[in-house]
This record gives structure tokens, sequence and C-alpha cells, in this order.
């Protein structure tokens, strides 16, 4: 009886094989894509995903038949090998079960086991065949170059997924398997494709071939070998703009990180010849017909798995490809803004000459005449420090977070604790790259384009804006200056800062001839800066605006000499962070005694928020998947005897920095400014706006009162003709604000944009 049992379900069986791999391939895709709390909803989506892959399959599944019965005589691939498909089906379906690890080593082992029993499962079924010796050989060559590239592929994704958390996607566990099987499946396209090509070309024309195709998969690995440093210890992918730094930044680009992937890489390069060899080895032994036949399985199989694959297009891979593609091809549609666009941006100040193309001047930078400094200061100017924290999210400072990282900056809290000192809460960068981070705070000015243009001496040049050195400069102010760690020519501050009317700048060659002794950083370091800029404002004419930007709490966190450890912690960046607050702390005990103590205001403020880089993420696990350019920002005032309050919480945005300098100043001049002073007149103000090379950020609040902050790529933003509002008393719509953000860049790119 059992033996009947056991014979029934045994003829029985196959038929469920693939009912039995739809059911898999439903309950890991739905379990990546559904709530897994059993609900109706859940339930009938499971069904009906259930029905359609399984109908998908028997379609499919007749469309093969057809094929072959076309183009093969042999009965084999109709008979035997019918049934073979379904328990094909069911083996492959097994990939999806990735789905429910959470660990990305056991995926990646997972994903190669089922690969290997995959083609065991294939070679076997394929022994029936007359050709059998031919397919076991061809089997082999395919089952090497398949389980090299995925092994690579994973490699890869990891990479880009540990040292980087810009995806939305959380899940990163299962999309490492998931992406490397697309990208897999898309070189695997490259390759059936190539092959193609070797087996109809002559001898010569296919040895070109197959160094044409080596040479693009080693310029793939050679990029994904400097995009995993790039993400690592800048934060950004591998583009055009990182690579017109490759000469300045080569001594943070070559460091362990880069030595280990280049050595990963001449070990890829060594196996990847090996591969290649020995699949041409197979083509050479294997009869062509059935190679093509396989080649055409391949392109087919990996046009469905990468039209099924929804994360693509966020691959690094295409990332990178995306930016060099729109760098040098990539064509600029004219925006003409209708007036009404610059009737609401008339309202809330922003006027725009449109016909000279240039920033129209406000008569006044704040309306509001209350005087903000103490009465010591009614005949004489007060002398201005202004300190850029690299880097420095307000999340680092413990007055911000209630201690999250108890004693992480105890230099700045004492700074923050003093009587005269004014804490700003809710101030968010302006932009992300520091020179332009420092040129939306000192112009007032919201960059429209990534840091590369300001980069560019021939547009550099051409800034004619109102800037903070200039203006104080104008009113009073006998020396401005600037101190920076690197060469100052490091994106051309030299002359963007001389733009600026900024009488000196200081960068390594000009502080090694005062500071004794190597740099300390990549740069040299906080520790060293600070005491030359307290023995130089001794000799420096009164009064005096000077500013220094901090480098060791820049990525990649590692290059500090001088480090002052963060208790017994192993995180870098903490370690980093601390060490940029031990020299200040420094300065400011010694400031504290010195004779500026009473006459000179310190404003301490981020240049922009902490990049998201792989560093970062272990002590921020909430941010990951989370976009962290855009962030609150550490700003700190000490003004002598102030009497301002003593904590100030408004959102304000980086614009916003100058105005509010010159308000407190009383200086109230002509200007160029986008922003607006944050102890002015706000209600004007309909929303703040940030930007990094990407895209824009919007900071509003919606009719509710309720403040959100939101990230928008404008190359995926779709704009319909219900998303613009004509009326001039509405505030601007989202893609209002994106056409404004395109016709400003053109005018900058054209050179234009600047007073007259």
């Amino acid at each position: 009886m059992l033996k009947l049992i056991f014979n029934r379900v045994k003829t029985w069986l196959p038929a469920l094989y693939p009912l039995a791999g739809a059911f898999i391939i439903t309950a890991g895709w739905n379990w990546y894509h559904l709530k897994h709390k059993p609900h109706a909803r859940f339930i009938l989506i499971s069904i009906a995903t259930w029905v359609v892959v399984y109908l998908l399959f028997i379609a499919g599944k007749k469309l093969f038949l057809y094929i072959v019965r076309k183009t093969e005589r042999h009965p084999f691939w109709y008979t035997y090998f019918a049934k073979s498909i379904d328990k094909l089906f069911l083996t492959a379906s097994l990939l999806f079960l990735v789905f429910f690890s959470r660990n990305d080593l056991l995926s990646l082992i997972y994903s190669i086991g089922i690969l290997t029993l995959l083609f065991f499962v294939v070679s076997r079924q394929l022994s029936g065949h007359h050709g059998a010796p031919d397919w076991k050989v061809i089997n082999k060559g395919v089952f090497a170059i398949v389980i090299f590239l995925f092994t690579l592929n994973s490699a890869l994704q990891y990479f880009g997924f540990k040292f980087y958390i810009l995806d939305a996607q959380s899940k990163i566990y299962n999309i490492i398997v998931f992406r490397s099987w697309s990208m897999t499946m898309l070189w695997m396209i490259g390759f059936a494709l190539g092959a193609l090509v070797y087996m109809g070309s002559k001898k010569w024309w296919r040895y070109l071939g197959i160094l044409i195709w080596a040479g693009a998969q080693m310029l793939v690995l050679f990029l994904w070998v400097v995009n995993a440093g790039v993400l690592y210890f800048a934060g950004l992918y591998f583009s055009p703009v990182v690579l017109q730094h490759a000469g300045e930044s080569s001594g943070v680009i070559w460091n362990w990180l880069t030595y280990i992937l280049l050595a990963a890489y001449l070990i890829s390069f060594v196996a990847l010849l090996t591969v290649v060899k020995y699949v041409l080895r197979a083509h050479n032994i294997a009869s062509k017909r059935y190679w093509k036949f396989y080649h055409y399985l391949i392109i087919l199989t990996g046009f469905l798995v990468i039209g099924a694959s929804s994360s693509i297009q966020s691959a690094p891979e295409f990332v990178v490809a995306r930016s060099f593609y729109n760098y040098f091809f990539s064509k600029n549609v004219k925006i003409n803004l209708p007036p009404y666009v610059f009737g609401k941006l008339e309202r809330f100040g922003l006027k725009y000459n449109t016909d000279k193309f240039s920033v129209a001047s406000k008569d006044k930078v704040y309306a509001k005449s209350e005087i903000l400094l103490p009465e010591k200061f009614k005949n004489e100017k007060p002398n201005v420090i202004l300190i850029y924290l690299e880097s420095f999210s307000s999340r680092f400072v413990d007055v911000y977070n209630n201690n999250r990282f108890k004693n992480l900056t105890p230099g700045l809290d004492e700074f923050a604790n003093d009587k005269n000192t004014t804490v700003f809460w809710n101030l968010y960068n302006a932009s992300t790259p520091s020179i332009t981070g420092i040129m939306s705070q000192l112009c007032s000015f919201l960059p429209p384009t990534g840091h590369e243009e300001f980069e560019k001496e021939k547009r550099i040049k051409k800034v004619y804006l109102q800037c903070l050195p200039k203006i104080l400069k104008n009113n009073g102010y006998k020396y401005t200056g600037y101190i920076t760690a690197v060469q100052k020519n490091f994106a051309n501050k030299d002359t963007l800062f001389a733009s600026m009317g900024t009488d000196e700048v200081f960068g390594t060659a000009e502080l090694a001839k005062i500071i004794p002794g190597e740099p300390l950083a990549w740069g040299y370091s906080d520790h060293q800066m600070f005491p030359v800029m307290m023995d130089m404002l001794e000799k420096k004419p009164e009064p005096f605006f000077m500013m220094l930007a901090t480098v060791d709490s820049h990525l990649p966190f590692t290059s500090v000499k001088d480090v002052v450890q963060f208790r017994n912690s192993r995180s870098n960046a903490l370690n980093a962070f601390h060490t940029t607050d031990d020299a200040f702390r420094i300065f400011w005990e010694r400031f504290k005694i010195s004779r500026f103590y009473d006459n000179t205001i310190v404003i301490a403020i981020a240049d922009h928020a902490v990049f998201p880089a792989g560093v970062t993420k272990d002590i921020f696990p909430e941010d990951a998947g989370k976009v962290n350019f855009y962030d609150e920002n550490a700003f700190m005032m000490y003004v002598p005897s102030n009497i301002l309050p003593k904590k100030i919480d408004k959102y304000m945005s980086g614009i916003d920095f100058a105005p509010s300098v010159l308000n407190l100043l009383g200086i109230n001049v002509p200007n160029s400014f986008e922003g607006h002073s944050i102890f002015d007149d706000r209600e004007k103000y309909p929303n703040l706006l940030g930007m990094h090379e990407f895209g824009l950020y919007i900071n509003q609040i919606d009719e509710k009162g309720e403040r959100t902050i939101s990230y928008n790529i404008p190359d995926q933003i779709k704009c319909e003709a219900g998303d613009y509002n004509s009326a001039t008393s509405s505030p601007l719509t989202l893609c209002e604000y994106l056409n404004f953000y395109k016709w400003k860049r053109q005018m900058f790119e054209q050179g234009r944009f600047w007073q007259e």
C-alpha cells in the first residue's frame, strides 16, 4: 500500500514543480515588497502573484518548446527535456529564498550554492542528449564565468553599500544579492553578444573583440576600485567632479583601502584571464551550433532578469556611468521662466534683472533698526573671528543632542555655556561641499551647481556678488583673512576669496613658513592652525575679520596624526570630531585670557553637514538609508557683553548667515543677498532650500503648520501642467522651484548672473 502511494506521489510530483516554484518566487518576492503581517490584502496579492508567475512559466515553456521544434530535429528537447524544465524552474526559484536572509555573507554563500545546484541539474538533464559531451563542456564554461561574475559583483555591491548609505533602501541584506544577480546578467549578455561576434568573425577580428571585451571588463573593475575608495573617504560617487581633484586629493585617495582594493583588482584580473581562457578553450572544443543556442538563451534570460529588476537603475555602476554620460553628452534645455515666477520670487526678496542677467541689488539688508550689539560698540566696531567647523552637524555637539556622546565636545560646550554666547538652533546647510557651503554663507547666494563650477577659475573671476569680506572692508574693517589647512588653490579658493574682497589667503605653502614641523593631517591639523591664527591676529590692524576652516573632522577621519582619543572609542569619526573640539578648546582657553576677549566676536559654524559615508553609519544607525547631506548644523556666536538671547530657535538656511551677521553689526547696505537676517522679519520667507550635486532639498511648512524636509532629484521629477500655479499670490510650487533652479544654473554656466 505504501509502495503504491509512493509511486503515485512520484508520478504526480513533477506536475507540482511549477506550482512549487511559482509559490517560492511569490513568497520571496512578496516577503520583500509587502508588509509581512498576514492580512487580506497580503493574501490576495500573494495568490494573484502566484497565479501570474505560474501562467507566465507555462507560456514560456510552450514558447520554448515551439522554438526548439523549429530549430532542432532531435526529439530530446520536446520529450525528455520538457520534463526537465519543470525541475529547472523549481531549482532556479530557490534563489528567491534569499529574500528571507538577513545576513550579507550567508546570502552570498546561499546564492552561490543554488547556482551550483542549478548548473548541476542542467548538466544532468543534458546527459541524455546525443551531444551531451559538448553540452557538458559548454555548461562548465558558462558555470565558471557566471560564478566568477556573480561573486565579483556581489563583492562590488557589498563595498558600495558598506561605504555609502545614500541609497533609499534599508533592506541591504538581500539587495546586495538581488542587484548582483542583475548586474551579473548584464555582464553575461555582453559575454554572449561578444561570443556570437567572436564565432562569426575572422581570426584576427576575434582576438580584437576579446581584447576589447576584456579591456571593458577591467576598466569597470578599475573604476570600482577608485569608486569604493572615493565613497569611503569622500562620501561621493566617483564622477567627473571627483576626477578633477584626483591630483589634489591624491594623498587622501591613496590609502589602506585603495591598496587593498588594488590587490583585489589584480587578483580579479588574473582570475578573469583564467576564466576567459577556460571559456575560449571550451568554445574551440564544443560545437558552434550548441554554443549559439546557449548564447541566445543567455541573452533572453538576461533581459528577462534585468527587466524584472527594479533596483538596477540605482546600482552604483549605473550612478557612476550616468554621471559621466551627463557630464560629457547631456544637453541643457533652455529654460525661460515666466514673469509670474519672478513675481513670486520678488515677494520674498529675490529680484533678478533678467535683461542683463544679473542679480538685482536690494537697498537694505534688513528692515528692523533695533540695536543688537551692546553699547560699548557704538563708536568702535568689534573684531570678528569666523571658525568653519568641518562637517559639524549639530548631532555631534553635546549641547544640541542631550549628551548623546557625552563629553565628545567639551570645548564647544564650554563655548556654548559662556554667558555671552548665543546658540542658534535649526540652521540647515544651503549646499554640500565646503566651497559652495562657504560661498552660500559669505555671499548669501544659493549656488545653482555643484562645486565643480566654482572650481573653474574662469567662472570665479566673474563673481562680483556682494560678499561679507568685501562689505566689511567697505564699512571700516581694516583687514580680512582666510586660513585653510590645504593648498589655497584647492577648489580655487585663492581666486574665490580674492573675488570676495579677502586681503590674504593662507594655505599649506604659506603656513609652512610660520608653522614648525610637518603637517599632521592631510593638511595642517587644527592643533597647528589655531595657535598660528592667534599669533597672526596680534599683528593685524583692527577691526579685523579673520576666517579659519578646520580640517581634522573631514573624511576619511584617519589622516590626523595628533588625534585625541575619545574615551576608548574605536570610531574614527568620533575621534576626529573630538580632536577638532580639543583644538577649539585650547584656542578658547587662550582667547579668554587674551586682549581680544572684550572686543572680538567669535562665531563657530559648520560649513556643511556630515557626509553619509560608511564610517558614520555605525554611530548613527537610525540614518541608514537616509540622505544626510541636509542636516541641522552647529552655529554659536560669542559677543562681548552680549544682549542677544541665550538661545535662538528659528529655522534658517546657510544663505541667511551673511545678512544676519551684518544685521548684528548694524551694517545696512545695498546687497545681492538671497537670504534674510534671522533677526529680521521672517514671515516673507516661504521655505528653505538646500542643494548638492544630485538635487534639491525643500524644507517647508505644510498647511497644518508642520515642517517637512524632502529631497528631490531634478531628473526624476516629472512636471505636468497641474504642477504650476500662475497666481502671483500663491507660493512657488516644487516644479517652479525646479525650473528656477535650472534657469539659475544656465545663467551661471554662461558666466552671467553677477552684479555689474
